[in-house]
C-alpha cells in the first residue's frame, strides 16, 4: 500500500514536515515515565518504528502530548496505520486522533494533505480484492477523523471494480446487523454520534446503496459476482 500511496505519504511529510521537533512530550505523572518520552524523539521522525510509537500512538492526547506533538508524529503514525503495521493500537485508535485533535480547524495545507492523504486512502483500499486492513476498518477509522463520509460512499457505490463488489459484500454480511429498526454498524470503536457513522446508516438504508447493486447488475456476467450481488442485494432489501 505505501507504494501506491507514496504521494500522498510524501506530501505528508513535506507539510509536517515544517512543525518544529518537541523539546519533550509531557505525559500523564502517573501513566508516562519521565525520560520515556526520549526513543520518540531520537533522530528523524521517518525513522520511527512502530515499538517506538506503538504508546505514543496509544496515548496521544488522552495520556501523552497535546495537538502540537501530535502535528509533529503525525505523516509517521499515519503510514503506519494506513498499512496496518501497528499489532496495537488498531487503526480505528490512530486516526481518531485527528478527530479528538480537531485537524478540520489545522492550518489550510495542513488539512489539505490530510484530506488528500484520506481520500487516496479510501481508494486504495475500496477497490483492492483483499484490502487489510479491512473495509470496515478503514471505514471506521475514517469516520472517526470527524469527516463527513458521503463523498466517499458516493464513489464507492459505483462499484466499478471487482474489489469495490466484494468489500460492499464483505460489508453488509459481517461488518452491519440487520435489526428490523435499521441497521446498525458493527465495529466497536464506531461512536454512534459522529457524522460518519450516520452517513453510512443513511446510505445502507435509504436505497443508495441497493440502487447501486441494482445498477451493478446490469452489466455484471461474471456468475460469482452475481451471485455477491444477489445475497447483497437480499440483505439491502430487508
Amino acid at each position: 500500500m505505501v507504494e501506491r500511496m507514496s504521494v500522498e505519504i510524501e506530501r505528508l511529510y513535506e507539510v509536517f514536515g515544517r512543525v518544529p521537533r518537541p523539546l519533550k512530550v509531557e505525559g500523564c505523572a502517573h501513566c508516562v515515565a519521565p525520560d520515556e518520552d526520549r526513543p520518540l524523539l531520537e533522530g528523524p521522525v521517518r525513522g520511527l518504528s512502530v515499538d517506538v510509537l506503538r504508546r505514543y500512538a496509544t496515548d496521544a492526547l488522552i495520556l501523552w502530548g497535546d495537538v502540537p506533538e501530535l502535528r509533529y508524529f503525525l505523516p509517521r503514525l499515519l503510514e503506519l496505520a494506513a498499512d496496518n503495521e501497528f499489532d496495537w493500537p488498531d487503526p480505528e485508535i490512530v486516526f481518531s486522533k485527528l478527530g479528538r485533535g480537531r485537524w478540520t480547524e489545522w492550518d489550510d495545507d495542513e488539512r489539505a494533505v490530510i484530506s488528500t492523504f484520506l481520500t487516496r486512502w479510501w481508494e486504495t483500499k475500496a477497490g483492492d480484492d483483499c484490502p487489510w486492513p479491512d473495509i470496515g476498518t478503514v471505514l471506521c477509522s475514517l469516520g472517526l477523523t470527524g469527516i463527513g463520509l458521503v463523498p466517499f460512499l458516493d464513489r464507492w457505490e459505483r462499484l466499478e471494480s471487482t474489489g469495490a463488489i466484494l468489500n460492499l459484500h464483505e460489508f453488509v454480511t459481517t461488518g452491519v446487523t440487520w435489526r428490523t429498526t435499521g441497521p446498525e454498524l458493527r465495529n466497536p470503536f464506531w461512536e454512534k454520534e459522529v457524522t460518519g457513522y450516520r452517513d453510512i446508516v443513511a446510505w445502507l438504508a435509504d436505497g443508495r446503496a441497493l440502487a447501486a447493486v441494482e445498477e451493478a447488475f446490469l452489466t455484471e456476467t461474471r456468475e460469482e459476482m452475481l451471485a455477491l450481488l444477489d445475497e447483497t442485494h437480499s440483505l439491502l432489501a430487508g
